[in-house]
C-alpha cells in the first residue's frame, strides 16, 4: 500500500524532499550502483552537464511522475533525446508543456503525494534494474522508467537516440563519398519476390523499436476495416510543425497491415527532412557547374504560379544560392548535387528564396537493403508518372478483364469492393514505354446523377506482375472509397464550387472531392474508349526475375536510361532506420511526371514525354491543346 504524506507540501518543497531522500537512498545502495553517478533535476529538464557526463542515472522530477533513465556520454541517447521523443509522441504536447510550466511557476500544494522516502527508494530500485540492463547485450533503444509520484506505479518505455539532438547528436556532414552507391548482390527468397524479408516476420521487432505511446518514434498503432481489407495506421508527429504524419497498411491481415503501416511511417520520417547527414552545400546552380543537376529537368509549375504574389513558390534562378544535397546519378555513375527541397519535402525555408518546387513523398521508399528500397521507389515513380500521363493526354487505356486473372485474389478483391460499396470497379492497363506494369483503378456509382455520394474515385498500383499491380490498385481504392462515401455529404457543396472554379483545388483531399461531383463524371469517359484485353495479353512476363534485387534494379534503371532519362538516388537513411537494418531513399527520374496536389502546383511544364509517349504506346488520345488543363483525379 502506498505511503501518503499527512503533512501539506507544495510542489517545490516535495521535490526538494524527494531529492534529499534520493541522495540518501543512493548512498545506501553505493556498492550496487558504483561507479554510476546520480543526477536529479527538479524542473524536469536536464542540463548540458548532465548530458555530457558518463555513467549517470538521471532522474527528472516532473509534475505527477519521476522519470528514471541512464546515460553514458560515450553513446548517443541522452535525457534531452528522451524529452524530445516524449514531446513528439504526445499529441497535445504543447498544451501539456504549458500546463507543467504553470504548475512549476505557481508551486501549488501537491495532493496526496507518495512519501518522499518511499518514492526515492522506488526510484533507486528502478535505477538498479536499468544499470543491470546496460551490462546486457547492447540495443539500439534506451529505456526510461516512469514512476507515478502518487501511486508509485511503474511503467517502462523505450526510446531511440535522436541524431538531431542539440546535446548529444553527431550528425555527419553530407559529402560525395556518402552518396556513392554500390548495389550489393543478395539472393532473393524467390526470383519473383521483391522483398528480402517478409514484413510480418519483423512485426514484433518493429513494434519494440518504434511504437511507444510515451516516447516512441510512432506513438500510436490503430486498426480498422475498410473496403474488405484489414487497415492499420501508424501515427507519427513531425518535428517542425508537429503535424501528425500517418503511415497506412491495407491487406487481408492486421499483422501485415500493421507492419506495412509502421514501415510507411518510417519512410515518411526519412523523407520530410535530412536526418542522416547535415546539409553543407549552399551555392548557386551556375557556380556548381557539372556537379549539380538542373532541377527544371523534373518538371516545373505553371508560370502563373510563380507570378502570383500570394504564392510563396519562386521561379528558379541559376544565380541564386540554394541548399543542395549529394545524390547518386546512374547516368553519370557518380555523385551529383540535387536541390535539398527536391530530396526532402518538408524542409524549412527560413533563409534565402522561397521554395522553387512543391514536393511530396513521390519516389520515397524503404527496404531491408538499399537495392530493395530503390526498386520500390522506382515502382512508385513509374506508377504516378503513368497515371498522370494517361490523365493529361486522356489516353484510351486498355481495359483489363478481371475474370481472366490467374490469381483469385484479384477478382475476389474487386468483387468485395463492389459488394461493400455498390460501386462498379474497372481496371485499366496504364503501363508506359518503360514496360513497368501499372494499373489504373476506377470505381463509379451506377447512378451518374448521384449527389450524396461521390460519383467516382480513382487509384493506381504498380508491380512487376500486372495482376499484383491490379491488386495493389484495388487495395488502395477499396478502403479510400469506403471512407470517402461517409465523408462526401459534407463535401458535396465544396465539390460543386471546385467544378465552377478548378483553381479552388488546393490540397490532396480536394482532388478526390472535385471528381466526386457528377458534373465531373464525363471527364473520365476517355477511359471507356480503350480496347478490352485479358491479363495474359497485357502481361509482360519474365521481367525482373533475377536472383538478386541488384540485378532487378539494374534492369529497371536501364529501361529509364534507354529512354534518355536519368535515375538519381538520394540516401535518406537515418540512425533510426539503421536500428532495424532498414534503408530509405528518394528516387528522382528526369523527364518523369511528378505527383503533386493543388492544381496550381502541377508540374507538367518542361516534360517533353507528354508529346511523345501517347504515339509510342499506340493509344488513342482525347486530349486537345485547346481545352483547359484540369486538376488530376488522384487519389
Amino acid at each position: 500500500m502506498t505511503a501518503v504524506l499527512s503533512e501539506v507540501r507544495t510542489w517545490s518543497a516535495h521535490c526538494r524532499a524527494v531529492e534529499q531522500h534520493l541522495r540518501a537512498a543512493w548512498d545506501e545502495a553505493a556498492p550496487a550502483v558504483h561507479p554510476w553517478r546520480l543526477r536529479v533535476h527538479v524542473t524536469g529538464t536536464p542540463d548540458d552537464e548532465a548530458a555530457s557526463a558518463a555513467g549517470q542515472v538521471v532522474v527528472l522530477l516532473r509534475p505527477g511522475a519521476a522519470l528514471v533513465t541512464t546515460h553514458d556520454a560515450r553513446q548517443p541517447g541522452c535525457p534531452t533525446c528522451l524529452l524530445t521523443r516524449h514531446r513528439l509522441a504526445t499529441p497535445r504536447s504543447v498544451d501539456i508543456e504549458r500546463a507543467e510550466e504553470r504548475w512549476v511557476d505557481l508551486d501549488p500544494v501537491v495532493s496526496e503525494p507518495a512519501d518522499p522516502d518511499v518514492l526515492a527508494r522506488t526510484v533507486v530500485a528502478a535505477a538498479r534494474t536499468l544499470i543491470a540492463q546496460t551490462a546486457e547485450q547492447p540495443t539500439p533503444t534506451r529505456t526510461v522508467v516512469r514512476v507515478d509520484a502518487r501511486t508509485l506505479e511503474l511503467a517502462s518505455h523505450r526510446f531511440l537516440p535522436d541524431p538531431l539532438c542539440a546535446t548529444c547528436g553527431t550528425l555527419p556532414d553530407d559529402s560525395p563519398e556518402s552518396a556513392d552507391l554500390v548495389l550489393e548482390h543478395r539472393t532473393k527468397p524467390d526470383p519473383r519476390s521483391y522483398r528480402y524479408e517478409d514484413p510480418v516476420s519483423r512485426l514484433e521487432t518493429l513494434k519494440r523499436l518504434y511504437v511507444d505511446p510515451f516516447c516512441g518514434l510512432l506513438h500510436s498503432l490503430q486498426r480498422d476495416t475498410q473496403g474488405g481489407l484489414a487497415v492499420a495506421g501508424a501515427l507519427m508527429k513531425l518535428r517542425r510543425h508537429e503535424w501528425i504524419e500517418p503511415g497506412f497498411g491495407r491487406s487481408r491481415s492486421y499483422e501485415e497491415s500493421e507492419a506495412t503501416a509502421i514501415l510507411e511511417a518510417l519512410e515518411r520520417y526519412g523523407g520530410v527532412q535530412p536526418g542522416g547527414r547535415r546539409t553543407t552545400v549552399r551555392s548557386s546552380f551556375a557556380a556548381l557547374g557539372d556537379d549539380a543537376v538542373d532541377p527544371r529537368l523534373f518538371g516545373v509549375h505553371p508560370a502563373s504560379t510563380y507570378a502570383d504574389p500570394g504564392n510563396h513558390y519562386r521561379d528558379f534562378d541559376p544565380h541564386t544560392p540554394y541548399w543542395w544535397v549529394w545524390a547518386y546519378s546512374f547516368a553519370q555513375q557518380r555523385p551529383v548535387l540535387v536541390l535539398q527541397e527536391q530530396a526532402y519535402y518538408y524542409v524549412a525555408h527560413d533563409e534565402g528564396p522561397g521554395p522553387f518546387l512543391y514536393e511530396v513523398s513521390n519516389g520515397c521508399a524503404l527496404g531491408s537493403a538499399m537495392e530493395e528500397a530503390i526498386f520500390h521507389a522506382l515502382l512508385e515513380v513509374a506508377e504516378r508518372d503513368a497515371f498522370l500521363m494517361a490523365w493529361y493526354r486522356r489516353l484510351a487505356l486498355p481495359r483489363l478483364r478481371v475474370d481472366t486473372a490467374r490469381h483469385h485474389p484479384v477478382s475476389a478483391q474487386l468483387r468485395a469492393v463492389e459488394r461493400e460499396t455498390g460501386y462498379q470497379v474497372r481496371l485499366h492497363d496504364q503501363t508506359t514505354e518503360n514496360g513497368i506494369p501499372s494499373v489504373w483503378a476506377i470505381a463509379r456509382h451506377p447512378d451518374p446523377s448521384v449527389t450524396d455520394r461521390p460519383t467516382q474515385v480513382c487509384a493506381a498500383g504498380a508491380h512487376p506482375s500486372l495482376e499484383k499491380a491490379a491488386l495493389n490498385a484495388l487495395s488502395e481504392i477499396g478502403p479510400f472509397l469506403n471512407d470517402f462515401i461517409g465523408r462526401f455529404p459534407t463535401l458535396a457543396q465544396d465539390a460543386e464550387r471546385m467544378v465552377d472554379d478548378p483553381g479552388l483545388v488546393r490540397t490532396m483531399a480536394d482532388h478526390s472531392t472535385y471528381f466526386g461531383s457528377p458534373r465531373m463524371r464525363h471527364h473520365l469517359d476517355f477511359l471507356d474508349a480503350g480496347p478490352s484485353v485479358s491479363f495474359a495479353e497485357a502481361e509482360r512476363d519474365g521481367q525482373f526475375t533475377h536472383a538478386s534485387m541488384a540485378d532487378d534494379v539494374r534492369e529497371m534503371v536501364d529501361r529509364f536510361l534507354a529512354e534518355g532519362q536519368d535515375v538519381i538516388v538520394v540516401d535518406q537513411t537515418t540512425d533510426e532506420h539503421r536500428a532495424a537494418g532498414l534503408s530509405c531513399v528518394k528516387v528522382l527520374v528526369t523527364g518523369s511526371l511528378t505527383m503533386t496536389f493543388g492544381h496550381h502546383l502541377r508540374r507538367i511544364e518542361g516534360i517533353e514525354r507528354l508529346g511523345t509517349v501517347p504515339a509510342r504506346l499506340g493509344l488513342a488520345s482525347a486530349w486537345s491543346p485547346d481545352e483547359p488543363v484540369l486538376p488530376h483525379p488522384f487519389p
